[in-house]
């Protein structure tokens, strides 16, 4: 009986702590939204910098200087969080998560008062992927760029171009098949988990790549500099 009783004792946890986020946002939409956020950014980054090798490569390099006498000082809180994971989390509570939610509400009551057909609905989907994703995303690629250590305006513009496209390719391919997979199979009460767990998987995938390159580039660059 208890093998029996576990996954829906599993269940009935995790439909109360459903319930219970559901109602903070409904309560407070703006904050429960941008500590979402700050959440899903603080493990997408981490597990970014993880998976794309590029936290075993800045410990290899923190161990070498050590070694050669000129250690890598930290403060106590880059001790116990990682420098840049922190960034991302205050971005997504300070920028993205606010961003997401002021765009969105824009766009609700745009067409809050239209009748619900479907010509609207096309509409809708219209105006989140042409005006709002590829905004969400310039900012996210921004954020990226300079969470990485870029200071130069022109670079930063000049990753957002070269990197913008692909990935708009990728949510103009994806999510309209989400939201439409949202509008008819979940009630609306559950779509921001949804698109957060969406948006999740494919930010991490996206920071990810984004980092292997951006070591590979690095590494080609020494290379480039031990044979000259």
């Amino acid at each position: 009986m208890s093998a029996v009783s576990r996954p829906a004792g599993r269940q009935g946890i995790a439909v109360a702590l459903l319930t219970a986020y559901l109602t903070v946002l409904a309560r407070q939409p703006l904050v429960t939204k941008a500590c979402t956020t700050a959440t899903l950014n603080f493990l997408q980054e981490e597990i970014a910098q993880r998976s794309s090798g590029m936290r075993a490569a800045e410990q290899a390099q923190e161990k070498q200087a050590a070694l050669q006498g000129a250690p890598v000082r930290k403060s106590i809180i880059e001790r116990v969080v990682n420098k840049r994971v922190l960034q991302f989390s205050l971005y997504g509570l300070l920028v993205s998560g606010p961003l997401n939610h002021f765009m969105y509400e824009i766009l609700n009551r745009v067409f809050a008062n239209r009748p619900k057909t479907k010509t609207n609905t096309v509409l809708a989907l219209l105006a989140q992927n042409i005006v709002i994703s590829p905004i969400l995303n310039s900012v996210f690629l921004a954020a990226n760029a300079v969470i990485a250590g870029e200071r130069s305006v022109e670079k930063i513009v000049a990753v957002v171009r070269a990197r913008l496209l692909g990935m708009m390719k990728v949510s103009w391919v994806v999510f309209p098949c989400v939201q439409l997979f949202a509008a008819r199979a979940l009630p609306p009460l559950v779509w921001v988990p949804f698109f957060n767990a969406v948006a999740f998987v494919f930010g991490t995938y996206f920071n990810t790549q984004g980092k292997k390159r951006a070591l590979q580039a690095k590494r080609a660059e020494e290379q480039e500099g031990k044979r000259e």
